[in-house]
């Protein structure tokens, strides 16, 4: 997955990184560097893998170089970095995926060792959450006394599954999604936007699924056309055939039901999806708001009956008609 993200094509990872230089989070470590007050330990928060490695990489250059804010992602510095080569730059996990005992191992060694080149050791560790209790549990002593010119930048999506003992040794920093406006600077589709949650990987990520616009009316008319118990059947199955597709049609039918919810109140200005909103208005009476509250629980459900591998036709089938059941019994 990592080296997905990574192969991404010039022009949107070079937007990518103006983005980040951008945003308060950067410009407040930035003035801690220049005060003397920044830890060498950093852990970044940040549920899309493409912004916390750029941020890492980006960071990595802030601190060896003075001229950062002229490096891109074609910059000699930054394809170093990238590709592994640079000798006092180094990427954790190796294989890309999960740090392992091993790689924990050879941090802690190279530490030691002194920069060849540049001002400072520095050591990116991608995804420190998703690694095991020991891998975290070998690199606390060198995160707790590291040498006064080696870094550590590390990532996490998960807070919890970061030990509690790495976290009290770094800087925590919080990377929030970023608005819609500067998404649009590195995609161009409405919907891939809407959908990324202000992730960029996610919504690159959506913007190459050529079934977007076919899942999204499908959810959508899952609202505006189910009227039936006997459509059930037909409904169901081709909610079957969008494989691995689930969790997106429930993310576009909630966002309908806020907008659901928007109209109701006459703030349809507000509206996320407003490439549907005459088809939503014109629903919009079908359903009370009881009935709205009752199918975003059906919704929760059905996420939970996923995580535990239910059956998934059964699991369907079920939330179709107990759908169309508070509907009508909630008007």
């Amino acid at each position: 997955m990592f080296a997905f993200f990574i192969g991404l094509c010039y022009h949107l990872y070079m937007n990518l990184t103006e983005i980040i230089k951008a945003q308060s989070f950067f410009e407040n470590i930035m003035t801690k560097k220049e005060n003397g007050t920044l830890k060498n330990s950093l852990l970044f928060f940040c549920e899309d893998n493409l912004t916390s490695s750029t941020t890492l990489i980006l960071m990595a250059l802030m601190l060896q170089y003075p001229s950062f804010q002229l490096m891109n992602e074609k910059s000699a510095e930054f394809v170093k970095i990238k590709s592994g080569v640079d000798l006092d730059v180094k990427i954790f996990p190796k294989n890309g995926e999960k740090l392992l005992v091993a790689d924990s191992g050879d941090i802690v060694a190279e530490a030691a060792i002194k920069a060849v080149n540049l001002p400072y050791k520095i050591f990116i560790i991608n995804n420190i959450d998703v690694s095991t209790e020991e891998a975290q549990n070998k690199l606390l002593k060198v995160l707790e006394e590291p040498s006064k010119n080696v870094f550590f930048l590390l990532s996490a999506q998960s807070e919890e599954r970061v030990l509690a003992t790495i976290k009290s040794r770094c800087d925590k920093v919080k990377i929030n999604p970023l608005c819609e406006e500067d998404l649009a600077k590195v995609c161009s589709d409405p919907l891939a936007i809407t959908l990324g949650g202000g992730f960029v990987g996610k919504t690159l990520s959506l913007c190459k699924d050529g079934e977007l616009s076919a899942v999204v009316n499908f959810a959508v008319s899952l609202l505006s056309e189910l009227k039936s118990s006997k459509q059930v059947i037909l409904f169901s199955k081709k909610f079957l055939e969008f494989k691995g597709k689930t969790e997106l049609i429930l993310q576009v039918m909630s966002l309908c039901l806020e907008d659901l919810i928007k109209l109701k109140c006459e703030s349809e200005k507000l509206c996320k999806m407003k490439m549907f909103k005459d088809e939503l208005a014109a629903v919009e009476p079908e359903f009370s708001v009881l009935a709205i509250c009752e199918i975003a629980k059906l919704i929760s459900a059905l996420r939970e009956k996923m995580e535990f591998n239910a059956n998934i036709t059964v699991a369907v089938d079920n939330f179709l008609l107990k759908m169309l059941e508070v509907k009508y019994l909630c008007k």
